[in-house]
């Protein structure tokens, strides 16, 4: 009985182990992964058009407004090639990763500029969320992984 607990407890800690050195985001940093599942998703229900190959947000959950959209990563959606007037003032409330690339699995928002923040928002490849209540979004980047958010 003392050999299988211990036998357990050996296989529980390299659990663990495996587990906290796969994640790439420190302690104080979080993803959230705000993907709807595709089985459940209507984009068109949303109105949220956004052309492929792009991201699209909107400060309104139904997408009928003042869409953002990119084709690239933006490291400050207020002051770089391409700029979203309303994102320094009003929370994205509905997204659209729309991209085409099979090189990235999805895309992470940031409240700051640069990829920063403490708090990233995965968004899967051809995946809509609606319901960002309060959040800014500031910048965003295509990545490979969940994980390479951080």
């Amino acid at each position: 009985m003392r050999k299988a607990l211990c036998v357990l407890f050996a296989a529980a800690l390299a659990m663990v182990a495996f587990l906290g050195s796969s994640s790439a985001a420190s302690p104080s940093q979080t993803v959230i992964d705000v993907s709807v599942p595709a089985t459940t998703q209507d984009v068109s229900a949303l109105a949220l058009s956004c052309p492929g190959g792009s991201l699209c947000v909107w400060p309104v959950a139904d997408g009928s407004s003042s869409r953002c959209r990119w084709s690239s990563a933006d490291p400050d959606w207020q002051g770089g090639d391409v700029r979203c007037s309303w994102s320094g003032s009003r929370a994205v409330q509905a997204s659209y990763n729309n991209g085409t690339s099979a090189s990235y699995a999805g895309v992470c928002m940031y409240p700051a500029a640069n990829y920063g923040g403490n708090t990233a928002y995965y968004l899967n490849q051809g995946q809509a969320a609606s319901g960002f209540p309060g959040v800014r979004i500031r910048s965003h980047k295509w990545v490979r992984t969940y994980a390479g958010c951080f």
